[in-house]
């Protein structure tokens, strides 16, 4: 009998609907739907047995798995994916832009730096456009391109339930600047105005109510915080700190602008 393999968070429901199958290194969601289960990145290529057995864990099938969200076309975030659609069937979805990451078009998918094997190139199956909106049940995903970390970052905005309880739980799909630093932009030939896309969308994200942060990666909106505080009893719903999540990513920005000052 093949052995579990334990993610170092354990899966667990976040809110409502929405739950977390995740590892430290990334953040991977799972949102139950009348239409199947709906995911929301799929971790690196070293996560597969991980998320299937947290899947499971919650009481769920991995081949009930139906569509499959991506954040942004790095490897960490769509590592898992050909061998879950394999399983499921899901239906995939990224945006146009960074399809062309994921099939091989712009070798941008982070795998070199990270020192890992390129994994196999592969289309996804819907190429999401800014606004776009999926439903699936009850549940709606209302997608906002927020470029910068990658030209074609998504951000997630989701409708979950808890019993008469309705909130709105979002997703920045791209905060980490390593994407945006000189030496990584030199190096492949992108544009420093990256990083002015990424400061207009943090703006524009502010305007959005939101009552539920979901990290991209788990130290982005204290996953495992959240996880002990629902472990107890108590919520994971917090309506103010998605402003304090934008403002800090604006932070962590004018930080990398200002030691690259520094430095030249």
């Amino acid at each position: 009998m093949k052995q579990a393999v334990k993610s170092d968070i354990g899966a667990f429901r976040l809110y409502g609907n929405l739950y977390f199958v995740g590892s430290r290194k990334v953040s991977v969601h799972l949102i139950e739907t009348e239409c199947g289960l709906v995911m929301i990145d799929t971790g690196y290529p070293d996560m597969y047995e991980q998320i299937l057995d947290s899947i499971r864990e919650l009481g769920f099938e991995p081949q009930d798995i139906c569509a499959i969200f991506h954040s942004h076309g790095h490897i960490d975030h769509y590592g898992c994916t050909r061998e879950l659609k394999a399983l499921s069937g899901a239906k995939t979805y990224i945006s146009r832009i960074d399809n062309e990451i994921v099939n091989g078009t712009y070798d941008l998918s982070w795998a070199k730096e990270l020192g890992m094997e390129r994994i196999i190139p592969f289309d996804c199956d819907v190429l999401v456009e800014d606004g776009d909106c999926f439903t699936f049940g009850k549940t709606t995903i209302r997608c906002k391109l927020t470029p910068g970390h990658t030209d074609g970052v998504l951000s997630f905005f989701v409708n979950i339930e808890e019993g008469t309880e309705r909130v709105i739980a979002a997703m920045h799909g791209g905060i980490g600047r390593n994407s945006m630093a000189k030496e990584f932009l030199d190096a492949y030939g992108l544009s420093a105005a990256c990083r002015d896309k990424f400061r207009a969308g943090l703006h524009e994200l502010a305007k959005e109510h939101v009552d539920l942060v979901m990290g991209n990666h788990p130290g982005q909106n204290g996953t495992e915080e959240k996880r002990e505080r629902v472990l107890k009893g108590e919520t994971a719903v917090d309506p103010n700190e998605w402003k304090r999540f934008l403002i800090g990513a604006e932070k962590s920005l004018d930080e990398l602008l200002e030691m690259e000052e520094n430095q030249a």
